[in-house]
């Protein structure tokens, strides 16, 4: 430690800052930047490399790790979830940090919560599993008995795009006080990877001085008092600074974080904790107190102390801000703060407390003043600190307390409108307000906060007076004036959304005086407990396969143990790289400058299309940066100045390229079956209309990326890649390398769905060419902002429809004229679109069609595969107009979907003849174990007894064309050890969580009769296994099995004379003996057919599905309450696995997932048409996720019916969200009225 005096301050600079890793400690150097986060830290600089990294905006959750530390006011042990992709290097001086390979592995024995959710199917893919594994284990520690409901909310903030939830929320369940499964976990168990709370030190914190200093000349500091943190703000009061507490406010508003000179960490400032009690009786909160001690603190003085009795309220609105990890780590002053910085955003916490009448103290260290909050968003805060709020005590006679946040999905979502009312009524004095309410609002406008005049009129006024109510909402409707927000719903909406939850309130605060069925419409959804069944049973054919078992390196990724791509240790002399993408289309490029991203530390170079000319077949997107570091790279490519010249007006839409007739390419008409026009003409039932599918973008949890290194051999590539041989001629064609030199290694994908094909090769291509340049490693890892900015989506559509039913209520005729986005070129778009095309029927059979397919172009990334590429779009597609020929029928559309299925005999839209589909026999199997007809009774009732609730159920039926004319075979290589019996095998497969590989290894281990857990699957390496097929289309399982199967068939009949002869002998013994006798103890099995006499496809995999919703018609919200599945995927080759693909292919999100899932799998209906009896599941089950569109329609048709709006087909383009139910609902103010009992 030094000392240095500057006039009469004193600034000591301590030793260098350090932090502890599962209990080991690391100095942290003063040349890293302070822009580094702990999971820069801990991924690049310290190669632990099981924590994770995707968003960077503490959204997916991955990259959770356990922080425990001394508070700095109270000393006790904290400890909790920490997003580590947002969390400051430096604010983490003196943690004790606890990653995911700090708990358990395989050489010291897995924790059991790694291994309750590897058992436990919970784990497919295993990217997001170690941020599951490690929510669990930090929230555990400070709440070791939770309830199930408790554990749901600990995954708050975590996503997992493959499971569909049920098995990790089941297995996770295990660990509740109140399961039936409970198994909580001794202390033991929870103090793994980190020393006892009494071995814990104080903060280490550094005065004045900084601890860090930044390329850009920014400075980190970590005061350790208030008297040191005034000094600092008043030093750099007129210098850009920030004040930094959980830093989660950068997953909102990235750029406020970039453009601060100074970082100043309050974390460890004692004197800006506490809650307190005021002389006067109020409740003083410190503003470092965070949003989770705030909900605890509010929840216990809600129950017990007089006049705050509307805090449980503010609890339990709070609870859904962000998510577990941000509320433990964001403190509510840094809440107020964004709403400081940023007027229009919608602050849960501001308008809660200015709806409990909460004033804020602020001072400068010189003075202080209390301001309301309204005042503080006037203030001038620079050199300022919020030190505390003040919450007065508010008489809980007749007041009334409501707040609402309406939101996109349940949880870890912005407001599309949030609001919080207070109001005290007479009850006696026929409901009158006693005094002025206070009447909140945010996502109004960054102006409106207040509803000033509403509150003036409803003051004195009795809430049962009809012109009371109808008053308020003129009156509030005409002072919302809503902004248009580019991310935000329209202003119509937002404006009609205020009167409804302004009406829910005084419903509420009048519910006494009203029959329930009126004051039902004051409740909000509530969340229940998740529940599911799963319904199989084991086919062995012979065993293992059939079995249910987890995936063999379940445990491994979920100890972080498994390595993706990204987790490989950097080579010394690797380079990193990032792409400079063009900011507009159609843009004509003049000029690059890369003056100011020269000057970031590590900065290497960059290569432009001009530096490749002559060189390579294809050229680059604009640029590629390369440095010393992936931050580095990122950082650089974000400083090149790109000048352009706009050639035109972009078309950025399908539905604007279609009024343009942007047309790239038209196929020829088709008609199949009857001629169209004359079984259309003279139907007394047709229909005609129109929907626009927009793009829908890829978020697999683990996003682009590739490394190349040069070796004497070629060039080695290792990518996530769902087709490593057509990479790796791809890299032939663009280097002018022969394939022998181009070798692609996928070790695993972090989550696939289409998405780790045509996009991988753009980042593959841009390494591979900076290493063939350069002669060096070269690596990119793209974080999720600039992937969704050059990823390709699912492609755009607008269908148009016109069909026909006879009177006998069978389908007639079909004509869909389909427009697809292709992007700005074509590629791969003609086998989407006639995935499409060929899926357009669905389930349902219609003896005559005309189709017509074009391509648009737009300025965007071409169109790719999306999980379900053309069934899913087809599938909502047909169920919506098989939804208007219902209703043009008037009959019940559940009646007539079952009339028109599919049965043996019937010509399809593709021209085969259907066969085995078991549409019919599944279809009144699960109308009968759903209860269907019981159930839609019950909703009926439910329904006449809610007027503002509503309740709706469909059934549907979907069907999925299996492809297997491909040009390829599929090819497994396996190689038995001699010295010990173990088996290695290698499929052609990319293993994406959807259990290629245990499938293929439970297929060799029944032949050779041994027991799977010799088996040791190795990576896809397109030198091992050459010319092999691509994974897509869920039929790549299947295949490789087959693939298992005949290589281990050859190796048993190589070993048949040994066994023979040695009838007794080991496993081991036998093939030592066969080693010795020469006999070749590897093979290569291959799998190779052909969709036989069908056309389009080998086979279909079917399902049927039924839906149950529930609507808060007042705000659009709506909740799935129950799903039933049933899938035919004939005989089972892991019916544990498939279960969990049937689940993760129909469930779109954790808070959204069906409160009651349950799953069937159809009995005894094997499938001779595929391999093993089996069929592909991996894809098909997305179909039957629109009957969730359509029973949420079922229940606005029963309001509208209810309250007698206009009987009218309900169009609308998806997808459904809260706003298009509200429009569809047609609420207005003639339903907005007070009916007395």
């Amino acid at each position: 430690m030094y000392r240095q005096t500057t006039g009469s301050m004193e600034i000591q600079a301590p030793s260098d800052p350090y932090l502890f890793v599962n209990d080991v400690r690391y100095e942290i150097p003063r040349d890293c930047s302070p822009e580094m986060t702990l999971n820069d830290f801990l991924r690049e600089v310290l190669e632990i490399k099981g924590t994770k990294v995707m968003c960077k905006e503490a959204g997916c959750g991955c990259c959770i790790v356990c922080a425990v530390y001394k508070h700095p006011s109270s000393g006790e042990a904290v400890s909790k979830p920490v997003n580590s992709c947002i969390t400051p290097l430096y604010s983490t001086v003196g943690w004790h940090v606890i990653t995911v390979e700090g708990i358990g592995s395989a050489k010291a024995g897995y924790h059991p919560i790694q291994s309750r959710l590897a058992d436990g199917y919970g784990s497919q893919c295993g990217y997001c599993s170690p941020g599951f594994v490690m929510s669990a284990y930090s929230q555990l520690r400070d709440n070791p008995r939770p309830t199930e409901l408790e554990v749901e909310h600990f995954f708050d903030g975590n996503i997992c795009r493959c499971t569909g939830y049920r098995p990790i929320l089941d297995a996770m369940k295990t660990l509740a006080c109140d399961s039936e499964r409970s198994q909580c976990l001794d202390m033991e168990d929870l103090s793994r990877g980190c020393c006892s709370a009494s071995a814990l030190e104080k903060i280490p914190t550094s005065g004045l001085a900084p601890i860090a200093r930044g390329w850009r000349g920014q400075r980190f500091y970590n005061p350790g008092s208030l008297a040191d943190l005034f000094a600092l703000l008043g030093r750099l009061r007129s210098q850009p600074h920030r004040l930094v507490f959980g830093n989660t406010s950068a997953g909102v508003f990235k750029e406020d974080a970039a453009s601060a000179e100074h970082l100043l960490n309050i974390r460890n400032v004692p004197e800006l904790y506490g809650i307190r009690d005021s002389e006067d009786g109020g409740l003083i909160i410190g503003s470092s107190v965070s949003l989770h001690e705030l909900i605890v603190a509010f929840n216990d003085a809600g129950r017990r102390r007089p006049g705050f009795g509307h805090l449980g309220s503010v609890a339990e609105h709070l609870q859904r801000v962000a998510n577990q990890a941000v509320r433990r780590n964001a403190c509510w002053a840094g809440n107020l703060m964004m709403k400081h910085a940023h007027p229009e955003f919608p602050s849960d916490v501001y308008v809660l407390l200015e709806a409990s009448r909460a004033t804020v103290r602020i001072s400068d260290g010189v003075s202080e003043q209390q301001l309301v909050l309204a005042d503080l968003l006037r203030q001038d805060m620079r050199g300022r600190v919020i030190l505390s709020a003040t919450l007065p005590k508010i008489n809980d006679d007749g007041h009334h307390f409501r707040s609402f946040k309406v939101t996109p999905r349940r949880l870890n979502a912005h407001a599309y409108l949030n609001a919080a009312f207070s109001l005290s009524v007479d009850k006696k004095d026929g409901y009158r307000v006693t005094e002025r309410p206070s009447l909140v609002f945010g996502g109004v406008s960054g102006k409106f906060n207040h509803a000033v005049k509403t509150e003036n009129y409803l003051q004195n006024r009795s809430l049962l007076d009809e012109e009371t109510v109808s008053g308020a909402m003129q009156t509030l409707e005409a002072e919302a004036n809503p902004a248009e927000e580019a991310c935000g719903t329209s202003p119509e909406h937002r404006r009609g959304l205020a009167a409804n939850l302004l009406y829910k309130c005084l419903l509420s605060a009048c519910a006494d005086a009203l029959p329930r069925s009126e004051a039902s419409g004051a409740d909000t959804l509530e969340r229940r407990a998740q529940s599911g069944q799963q319904d199989y049973e084991e086919e062995l054919q012979p065993a293992p396969i059939g079995r249910a078992m987890p995936k063999l390196e379940a445990r491994a990724q979920a100890a972080g143990e498994a390595k993706y791509v990204n987790d490989a240790p950097a080579a010394r002399s690797e380079l990193f790289a990032a792409f400079v993408q063009a900011p507009e289309a159609p843009a004509a490029l003049r000029d690059i400058k890369a003056d100011e991203a020269e000057q970031v530390p590590g900065y290497h170079s960059i290569i432009t299309a001009k530096d490749l000319e002559g060189k390579y077949e294809n050229n680059v997107p604009v640029a590629i940066v390369l440095a010393s570091s992936q931050w580095a790279a990122d950082q650089a490519a974000r400083l090149v100045v790109v000048d352009y010249e706009q050639t035109g007006d972009p078309i950025t839409s399908v539905a604007e390229a279609v009024a343009k007739n942007s047309v790239i390419m038209q196929a020829p008409d088709d008609n199949v079956g009857e001629d169209f026009d004359q079984a259309y003409d003279g139907q007394a039932c047709q229909v005609e209309g129109q929907l626009v599918i927009n793009e829908q973008a890829h978020f697999s949890i683990e996003t682009l990326t590739a490394s190349v290194a040069p070796t004497e051999e070629g060039l080695v590539v290792t990518a996530p890649h769902q087709w490593v041989d057509a990479l790796a001629m791809t890299l032939s064609r663009i280097l002018g390398r022969p394939a022998n030199q181009i070798r692609v290694v996928s070790p695993r994908i972090g989550g696939g769905f289409g998405g780790k094909l045509l996009m991988i090769d753009l980042v593959a291509a841009a390494c591979a060419v900076a290493s063939d340049s350069l002669g060096r490693p070269v690596r990119m890892y793209m974080s999720l902002g600039p992937t969704l900015a050059l990823a390709m989506k699912r492609p755009g559509m607008l269908l148009r429809y016109r069909a026909a039913a006879g009177p006998d209520e069978k389908l007639r005729a079909t004509s869909w004229d389909i427009s697809s986005e292709a992007g700005y070129t074509l590629n791969m778009q003609a086998m989407l679109a006639d995935e499409l095309k060929h899926s357009i029927d669905s389930a349902f059979f219609c003896p005559s069609y005309r189709l017509s397919l074009k391509q648009m172009r737009t300025d965007k990334p071409e169109s790719t595969f999306v999980r379900g590429p053309g069934p899913a779009p087809a599938c909502l597609a047909n169920l919506l107009l098989m939804d208007h020929l219902a209703f043009q029928l008037g009959v019940d559309p559940i009646e007539f979907k079952y009339r028109n299925l599919y049965s043996d005999g019937q010509i399809d839209i593709v021209g085969n003849t259907r066969r085995g589909d078991n549409f019919q026999r599944m279809w009144r199997e699960l109308h009968q174990a759903a209860e269907v007809e019981k159930r839609l009774a019950e909703i009926a009732e439910f329904n006449k007894n809610n007027r503002f609730r509503k309740r709706g159920l469909d059934m549907s039926a979907s069907s999925y064309n299996i492809f297997y004319d491909r040009g390829r075979p599929s090819q497994v290589y396996l190689a038995l050890q001699a010295s010990d019996g173990s088996v290695t095998l290698s499929h052609g497969g990319a293993e994406m969580g959807q259990g290629i590989g245990v499938k293929a290894a439970q297929a060799a281990a029944a032949i050779l009769e041994i027991d799977i857990n010799l088996v040791k699957i190795k990576a896809t390496d397109s030198h091992v296994l050459p010319n092999n097929e691509v994974t897509g289309g869920s039929s790549t399982s299947e295949w490789n099995c087959q693939a298992a199967v005949d290589a281990a068939t050859q190796i048993k009949e190589r070993l048949r004379p040994i066994r023979e002869a040695n009838p007794d002998a080991s496993w081991k013994d036998l093939l030592n003996k066969a080693s010795q006798a020469g006999v070749s103890l590897a093979a290569m099995g291959s799998y190779y057919c052909k969709n036989g006499d069908r056309k389009g496809s080998r086979y279909s995999s079917t399902g049927v599905g039924v839906t149950e919703a529930e609507v808060d018609i007042l705000t659009g919200e709506f909740e799935i309450r129950r799903a039933d599945l049933m899938m035919d995927v004939g005989k089972s080759l892991n019916p544990g696995v498939d279960i969990g693909q049937i689940e993760g292919a129909f469930v779109p999100q954790a808070a959204d997932i069906p409160r009651d899932l349950r799953v069937h799998v159809l009995r005894n209906s094997p499938n001779e048409a595929g391999v093993l009896s089996t069929k592909a599941i991996g894809e098909p089950p997305i179909c039957l996720a629109a009957t969730c569109v359509t029973a949420v329609k079922r229940a606005i048709e029963a309001f509208r019916e209810q309250t007698g709006k206009p009987k009218q087909f309900l169009a609308f383009d998806p997808p459904l969200t809260p706003e298009k139910v509200l429009q569809l609902s047609g609420v207005s103010a003639a339903d907005r009225v007070i009916r007395q009992k």
